[in-house]
């Protein structure tokens, strides 16, 4: 029995033998192929593990520091407008003179006008308001900060505080209020509820992990819909690693716990004249969570490399069949469309000398295919007597030229020229001279048009220009200096001379109806153009018509 046992065990450390130490290069080869991958992939994923959790940290913060940066440009100017709003309101006449019934009425227009500010106030200067379109007169308001400082002529912010006549949580702006001999008379009062400051911050917030809040001076919320409630039955400071960071001005990027307690980073700015705190943070759990996902995508990535290596081995014991593979993968791209495809001379090195010669014959024939197709797409777009491009270039490159720019928000033209008496020259001097008048006219528009002006020969002796990112007033100038170019080169040639007009008519758009098609836009300009030339030429020739009817320079 223990012989039996002592035969399977050594048959069985032979085997291992065996697959530790394979007999042929085949099987070595895959073998440490399969070793190499995987080590390189386990380095991989570990050096990725490593840096991504300290670049995800660091683009986290920037990404943080950027949209702070913008909230802050966007929430100082928001808060200057509104003590603009106030300085004007303070001197206007009705104000100054103290026009109670007027004040009144001046106060309801603004707030229907500016719906930031919840409600306007004038105190006078005993601090009682007297004029509130909350309808909350007689309210004594001498104690509030911004009273002195009115007092003293400043204007003011304040931080968050209950409302006397709303009782809701605000920010009051307020403004001295000076009688026409420059003696203080009271003071005017904004206020602004806090939903309107979070709908500001709110309109900037595009991320979808990033928090973005405010804080007042003292810690108070300005912003968070969570926070609303507790500010309005008790305002209290928060205090979070973040806020403490805030008033040493500290620049530590650690982790830290924010005010429900997760774990969070975070980066602040001092907003308003140091009035108010913008908070930005990001989950770590979340910020996190991609790199777990990462990590799972290399893994499978590596497994699936060592099959495809793994596959790559046999594949490299077929020379036979891995040559004809690639021939019949080449025709197959071909047929898709990819002329000029080429199949690498080295797949080939080992094979038959039929299979190379077949090789080189492929990329011989499919470099001559792409030439003949470029050639034959060439010819397709170009007019071959001037060499502009042809009509079937404009209505189908041309006419999404045209969307793109629309979509830009750029205005565009179109001029359809037309050459003037052109069946006389072909009647007076014969279609070759009328050829060679084309080409003359042709070359004149080239010179005169480039970037983003496109000359075509439309068809017989008429042209059209595609003038892209143009005022209408600056293709109508466009225009007349074709015009003039034209009139001014005369065609000489082998003793003939003909002076040549051109009637132009011109079409432009501004504006882009949703889904509008390319093509369809291209053709309704060109109607519109059509038009215009048809009243050019009704009106005498030679001359420019506009459809549109341009603003003329003034």
């Amino acid at each position: 029995m223990s012989i039996c046992w002592g035969h399977y065990l050594g048959e069985r450390r032979g085997s291992m033998i065996r697959i530790m130490r394979p007999r042929t290069v085949k099987q070595r080869f895959r073998l440490w192929i399969a070793l190499a991958i995987l080590m390189l992939g386990l380095s991989i994923n570990i050096a990725f593990y490593i840096l991504y959790q300290q670049e995800a940290q660091a683009e986290a913060l920037r990404n943080l520091s950027d949209k702070l940066n913008l909230q802050t440009l966007f929430i100082d100017r928001w808060v200057q407008e509104r003590e603009l709003d106030m300085r004007l309101l303070t001197e206007d006449e009705a104000v100054r003179t103290l026009n109670k019934p007027l004040m009144e009425a001046i106060f309801r227009d603004f707030t229907i006008l500016q719906r930031d500010f919840a409600s306007l106030s004038y105190v006078n200067a005993d601090g009682v308001t007297e004029v509130d379109t909350y309808s909350a007169m007689g309210l004594h308001v001498n104690e509030r900060d911004y009273y002195w400082a009115a007092k003293q002529g400043k204007s003011s912010m304040s931080d968050v505080i209950i409302g006397k006549a709303s009782g809701e949580p605000v920010i009051i702006f307020s403004a001295p209020i000076y009688d026409q001999e420059g003696r203080w008379s009271g003071l005017l009062l904004g206020s602004v509820k806090l939903e309107t400051i979070q709908r500001v911050v709110g309109s900037l917030n595009t991320g979808e992990t990033a928090d973005f809040y405010l804080l007042d001076r003292v810690g108070v919320p300005v912003t968070k819909p969570r926070f609303i409630d507790d500010v309005r039955s008790n305002p209290r400071p928060i205090s979070t690693e973040i806020t403490r960071r805030a008033a040493i001005q500290s620049v530590s990027k650690g982790a830290y716990a924010n005010y429900k307690g997760d774990s969070v980073f975070g980066s602040y700015q001092w907003i308003a004249g140091h009035r108010w705190l913008l908070v930005g943070e990001v989950s770590e759990k979340e910020l996190y969570a991609n790199l777990y996902g990462l990590m799972f995508v290399f893994i499978a990535i590596t497994l699936a490399t060592l099959v495809l290596s793994f596959s790559g081995i046999v594949i490299l014991t077929r020379r036979i069949e891995r040559p004809l593979e690639f021939l019949l993968q080449g025709t197959r791209i071909i047929k898709e469309g990819q002329y000029g495809y080429r199949i690498d001379p080295a797949v080939f090195k080992h094979a038959p000398a039929e299979l190379q010669e077949l090789c080189d014959t492929y990329n011989l024939m499919s470099r001559k295919l792409k030439t003949t197709v470029k050639l034959l797409e060439e010819s397709a777009m170009i007019d071959p007597l001037t060499e502009l491009y042809n009509r079937r270039y404009m209505m189908q490159n041309g006419s999404l030229r045209l969307l793109r720019t629309l979509e830009e928000g750029y205005p565009c033209s179109v001029l359809l020229i037309d050459i003037d008496y052109f069946k006389q020259v072909n009647d007076t001097h014969g279609h070759l001279v009328g050829d060679r008048v084309l080409r003359h006219v042709a070359g004149v528009l080239q010179r005169q048009t480039g970037g983003d002006e496109l000359a075509a020969r439309y068809g017989g002796e008429e042209f059209m220009v595609l003038a892209l990112r143009l005022e209408a007033v600056q293709a109508k100038a466009l225009a007349e200096t074709i015009r003039r170019a034209i009139a001014a080169e005369l065609y000489e040639a082998d003793g003939i001379r003909i002076a040549l007009t051109v009637s132009i008519g011109g079409a432009a758009c501004t504006g882009l109806a949703e889904g509008a098609d390319a093509k369809v836009l291209l053709e309704q300009m060109i109607e519109e153009g059509d038009k215009a030339l048809y009243r050019a030429k009704q009106l005498g020739r030679n001359r420019v018509e506009w459809e549109a009817g341009p603003p003329e320079d003034g």
